[in-house]
């Protein structure tokens, strides 16, 4: 997509992170392999990974709502999602903890991506799971580069004993997924 390849250009030239090629093409193989239709996305900045995911799940109905906490992020990515014409993403401009989450996300979700502020993992891990089901997949990103950052998440975690795979895709990243949730 043109749009996506102008967009990751233009945000390495401003110094304006997104995912990276290797989590990309991770993403593309869990969104093929479990099909979800309706996904969350924790953080969208200026729209890249909602862009991506949102043309990916398109053709079978999928829809993704994405949270994005600082506003001029927010209205960046509203007007790149415009002109990708991926007519499947609602955004938000909300910080996730605050936000009426039950109202605003079709529940249960079958799928989130969080890729936000690091030492707040485990917190938005409290909030999704009030719209998950058992199946619902998970990918956090970012956590081997931060993992000194991640404490709140690894906490979480095992309150809840949720099993997770990290996956290195880079020599120095990676991410962490969850395939199946088992709340106690």
């Amino acid at each position: 997509m043109e749009i996506l390849e102008t967009l990751r250009k233009t945000c390495k030239e401003r110094n304006i992170p997104i995912i990276s090629l290797a989590t990309e093409k991770f993403l593309w193989k869990i969104l093929r392999k479990h099909k979800p239709k309706i996904c969350m996305e924790v953080w969208g900045a200026v729209g890249y990974s909602s862009i991506y995911m949102g043309e990916l799940i398109h053709t079978r109905g999928g829809k993704i709502t994405s949270f994005e906490v600082s506003y001029p992020a927010y209205q960046e990515g509203l007007q790149n999602i415009k002109e990708s014409h991926c007519y499947n993403i609602i955004s938000y401009p909300y910080d996730v903890r605050q936000a009426p989450i039950k109202k605003l996300v079709q529940a249960p979700v079958d799928f989130v991506f969080i890729d936000g502020q690091k030492s707040q993992y485990g917190e938005y891990m409290e909030i999704i799971e009030k719209i998950t089901s058992p199946h619902t997949v998970i990918v956090i990103d970012d956590v081997i580069k931060y993992h000194n950052k991640l404490i709140s998440l690894y906490w979480y975690l095992e309150k809840k004993q949720m099993n997770y795979k990290i996956l290195q895709l880079e020599p120095d990243d990676g991410v962490m997924f969850i395939e199946k949730i088992y709340i106690k």
